[in-house]
């Protein structure tokens, strides 16, 4: 995508024409502090005063001072952005002085020239300075987005505004391990403590992906942002520097022949039943908003595209587009959790990790506050809060706590007991599902739907002139009616499985679905959609009809893909056989096949399902662990025997890892608690040599009857252990008394208590050596670098690495800890060379010459190895710039960088020169690399700049942004080149 020039407005406007005035009053030969001075004469002269007596502003007076006169101007360097003076005669006064001084003389200020100044000065006042398009689409935008984003039941109260029943939810930074993909509640979040969910639109990253399982909040909390947005825009609060969003959804932005700003253009026309003209130009994203603002992609559904080729086509085309030239877009993508490969290709294509944020679940705090509210919009606030507290206890009850903490599950859980208040909630899923939808055809007998559906069939029949036309319409249409609730199942799988197509086009593949033949097809097409939304199952969406939410579509595919016994083993198959898609398909999807298939006894498909899932959890292995854990979460009919029996051997599974061996045990006490919590026992008397673990046991101890004491006397325990030695007995009374003045402590606040002993005494080892011995302390120092903060965790990997044979353990963390996305890398790398130089060199250089390494991860051992070792990071760089197996866009930054550090710029404008003389680059690496060797080299890059513009061997568009570059880098003052 290339750049379109903004026009300049508002503030732009003024700054660029008072920049006009200063080049002007610079080539008289005067100085703009004495422009001021004069000013200031002028002003006191006029109120009366003695023009050569300052008036400070401290003393009541109208000086203005030479420093806030200066912030008017634009800077050289745009290292400030200039300000705008709040009241005209301040400007007037100065710039009344500048015309004068820069004018033949006897020319004096016109009225007709102070009118101009005052408009400019007020259009830069202006809150946003939008223009009246934008501001219309954000009229619509508010109203659409103050709208539930789920429908209720169809012909009952509809949901109340999304306003009104709003639970804000948090978030957490999601740490890289190179595990692949976590299923809901198995993220794993970095020492960054949870903040608002809504401070990920306020990042400077250009795009962010928000991460989080099926009904968790994402498209919510993305209409919120849209909604809040466009308030502060519309009532004048938008900062300069913000965002104006647009939401869209990922399938609106796939297609190869789709470019992003259609795609926003046409996301703006689905607006029109909110406003009169909320459309948007395509050509309109091609600018940005207004002065300082960029467009801000709230990208929906990224998981509702069918493969995984379409979702790294959206993501690239969405990397590419935020890294356009002018920067129009920031980004935030919603998913649900995502193999690594996928989202990979942002940081690929950005050179750059993308930040990824976890929204987590509603608290059962939560739940209760959104019941309240909900309730609240049918009863008064008293008899609100009594049914809520009623309604939640039923959901502890009914083991649906967990399940209700989904966004999605606690709205359509009220919609259910508003519906049927005195009826007993569901256990399991898709028992809640079949529930809703039975509501759902419960309600259309009330509505007469029957009979619209009739009247729509003899509206289309009676439109054709022959009998036989209208008989064969007749029995066709007949049976599209009788076919209806088989057909929403047809077209639910046909979508789930790839077939993307209007409802129309898919249903006409239907064997029993034909079109008779005097029946125009769009004709048929809009009659068979209108059968379909008149269920109430299906929604009107921006690009047609759709189901309300992802899980309603798995749902009723599931259903479509167990219907009978023939389907129900082939699915079995699928799932189960070889090369089985247990492992690919969508977690959320498989929990709803395994409910139909486990919930029927005919030709033994219940219990051969059993088995096929027994044999699963035998192989054992991570993937299978987080299988049976994710399913579990979702409330999928798993056999309880079978499924505690393999949980447990999880979680004594050496293999494992611990956090997984953990959250075994604490899913083993859902399924059976007597058998979970005596498992917990176990591992509560065993060693406690990973603090994390010991406290996580003693937590989920802490909440199961029969042990309601245990839990306390580990924790007790432990802080006990912590008082032996002297030294640490600060932390372990802190602890105690943390414990009884708040003992519901989360298990976050917990091992923050904990660990302020290592805080406060980095010399504690001196007392635990004493205490427990070298080995003993060496354990805990290593659990501590495994759980704890990046300060922290550096803090123990040092101490553990001067402790006498432990060297090599201690070095071994560090240079773990030089690789984790949880930690500021350079830090361990050098407490790494100081303990250890020649590991350090070696390990870094190793890593940045791997070319099984992504070129991100290389780059950055590079950068590590720069900050340990000057010239070795040097000679590296030279090396990664000249390796053709690393990507052109590796090459080029190595040899940037290169370009810029002392002692060896000439060797990298050299191999930045080859680069963008060389033939077998694409024409924007070498427009790239003439423009990296002009920020280094200004002469020397725009001569090659220059060349590229009439270049034989470039394209049109590499000329035309040759040309481009080389504008910008002559704009550039003489001493920033």
């Amino acid at each position: 995508m290339t750049g379109t020039a903004e026009p300049a407005s508002g503030k732009a406007a003024l700054t660029a024409e008072l920049g006009a005035l200063q080049e002007k009053l610079r080539e008289r030969g005067k100085t703009q502090k004495a422009a001021v001075e004069e000013a200031n004469r002028c002003r006191r002269g006029a109120a009366g005063r003695r023009e050569s007596l300052p008036w400070p502003r401290k003393d009541g007076g109208e000086d203005l001072s030479v420093q806030a006169v200066n912030d008017w101007f634009p800077k050289r360097d745009g290292s400030k952005e200039p300000s705008v003076p709040r009241d005209f005669a301040d400007l007037w006064s100065v710039v009344a002085v500048l015309l004068d001084w820069t004018r033949p003389p006897g020319c004096r200020p016109a009225a007709a020239e102070a009118r101009r100044w005052k408009d400019l000065h007020e259009r830069a006042r202006q809150p946003t300075g939008l223009d009246d398009p934008v501001r219309a689409y954000l009229e619509a935008a508010r109203k659409a987005a103050r709208q539930h984003p789920h429908q209720g039941i169809p012909g009952r109260a509809a949901p109340p505004s999304l306003s009104e029943i709003y639970v804000r939810q948090l978030n957490s930074r999601t740490a890289r391990d190179g595990s692949g993909a976590y299923g809901p509640g198995e993220h794993v979040a970095t020492d960054a403590p949870p903040e608002p969910a809504e401070a990920i639109f306020r990042k400077a990253d250009p795009v962010c992906v928000l991460v989080a399982g099926p009904g968790g909040g994402k498209s919510t909390l993305l209409r919120t942002r849209l909604r809040d947005a466009a308030e502060e825009w519309l009532n004048g609060t938008g900062k300069v520097s913000a965002a104006v969003p647009v939401w869209v959804s990922a399938r609106a932005l796939a297609g190869e022949a789709t470019p992003v700003p259609e795609a926003l253009a046409a996301a703006t026309r689905s607006l029109s039943r909110y406003g009169l003209r909320p459309g948007l130009d395509e050509e309109r994203f091609l600018r940005r908003p207004c002065d300082g603002a960029r467009w801000q992609l709230l990208v929906d559904g990224l998981d509702e595209l069918p493969n995984a080729d379409e979702r790294r086509s959206v993501l690239e085309k969405l990397a590419n587009a935020v890294a356009s030239d002018p920067a129009l877009y920031r980004c935030v993508v919603a998913t649900r959790p995502a193999a690594e490969p996928e989202l990979a290709v942002l940081d690929d294509a950005l050179g750059a990790e993308v930040p990824r944020y976890d929204l987590q679940p509603f608290t059962a705090e939560d739940v209760r506050a959104y019941t309240e509210r909900y309730f609240g919009t049918r009863w008064p606030a008293a008899e609100a809060a009594r049914r809520a507290r009623r309604f939640t206890g039923a959901l502890r009850d009914a083991s649906l706590t967990e399940l209700a903490q989904t966004p999605l599950m606690a709205f359509m859980l009220c919609q259910l007991y508003l519906a049927r208040p005195d009826h007993p909630l569901p256990h399991d899923r898709t028992r809640f599902y079949d529930l809703f939808t039975d509501l759902i055809y419960e309600n259309n007998r009330g509505k007469r739907i029957a009979e619209s559906h009739e009247d729509a069939i003899r509206h289309l029949v009676a439109g054709l002139q022959s009998p036989q036309a209208r008989k064969d319409a007749g029995e066709a249409t007949q049976r599209v009616h009788e076919l209806l609730p088989d057909l929403v199942g047809y077209l639910a799988h046909q979508w789930i499985t790839g077939h993307q197509a209007p409802a129309a086009t898919v249903l006409a593949t239907h064997g029993e679905v034909r079109r008779p033949g005097k029946v125009h097809p769009e004709l048929w097409g809009a009659f068979v959609e209108d059968l379909l939304r008149h269920t109430g199952l299906l929604v009107h969406q921006a690009d047609g009809l759709g189901f309300p939410h992802q899980t309603f579509l798995e749902y009723h595919a599931a259903r479509h893909a167990t219907r009978d016994h023939r389907a129900r083993r082939e699915t079995l198959y699928r799932l189960f056989g070889p090369g089985g898609e247990w492992r690919d398909q969508e977690p959320s999807y498989i929990g709803f096949l395994l409910d139909q298939l486990l919930a029927t006894d005919e030709a033994g498909i219940g219990r051969q399902t059993e088995e096929r899932l027994t044999e699963l959890t035998d192989s054992g292995g991570a993937a299978a662990c987080r299988f049976v854990l994710t399913q579990v979460r979702l409330r999928t009919r798993l056999p309880a025997e079978s499924t505690a029996v393999q949980l447990g051997h999880f979680a004594t599974d050496p293999a494992l890892a611990p956090f997984e061996r953990l959250q075994a045990v604490k899913v083993l006490l859902e399924v059976d608690v007597v058998r979970g919590s005596r498992l917990l026992a176990s591992l509560a008397n065993g060693p406690f040599d990973n603090v994390y673990q010991s406290m996580e046991v003693g937590e989920a101890l802490a909440r199961v009857d029969g042990h309601r004491e245990t839990g306390p006397r580990i924790r007790e325990g432990l802080a006990t252990a912590l008082d032996r030695a002297s030294s640490w007995r600060e932390g372990g009374t802190l602890w105690r008394e943390a414990r009884t003045v708040k003992p519901a402590l989360s298990i976050a606040e917990q091992l923050e208590v904990a660990r302020t002993l290592l805080d406060a005494d980095v010399a504690w080892t001196q007392g635990l050596l004493a205490e427990v011995g070298a080995a003993r302390t060496a354990r805990l120092l290593e659990s501590v670098v495994t759980g704890n903060s990046a300060a922290r965790s550096l803090r123990a990997a040092r101490v553990l690495a001067r402790l006498d044979g432990y060297r090599d353990t201690g070095a071994r963390l560090l240079e773990t800890l030089t690789e984790s996305d949880a930690y500021d890398r350079l830090q361990p790398a050098r407490s790494l060379a100081e303990v250890d130089p020649v590991r350090a060199v070696r390990v870094l250089r190793g890593r940045a010459l791997d070319p099984a390494r992504t070129t991100i991860k290389r780059l950055q051992a590079a950068r590590l190895l720069l900050d340990v070792d000057v010239e070795c990071g040097a000679r590296l760089y030279e090396s990664l710039a000249e390796e053709p197996t690393l990507p052109v866009p590796g090459r080029l930054q190595a040899a940037g960088t290169l370009a810029e550090l002392d002692g060896h710029r000439l060797r990298g404008a050299e191999l930045l020169e080859a680069m963008a003389l060389g033939p077998g680059l694409d024409a924007s690496d070498r427009v790239w690399a003439a423009a990296t060797l002009g920020r280094a080299d200004g002469h020397r890059g725009a001569a090659l700049l220059e060349a590229l513009t009439t270049d034989p061997t470039l394209d049109a568009f590499g000329r035309e942004w040759a040309t481009r570059k080389l504008a910008e880098l002559r704009e550039k003052p003489a001493g920033d080149r």
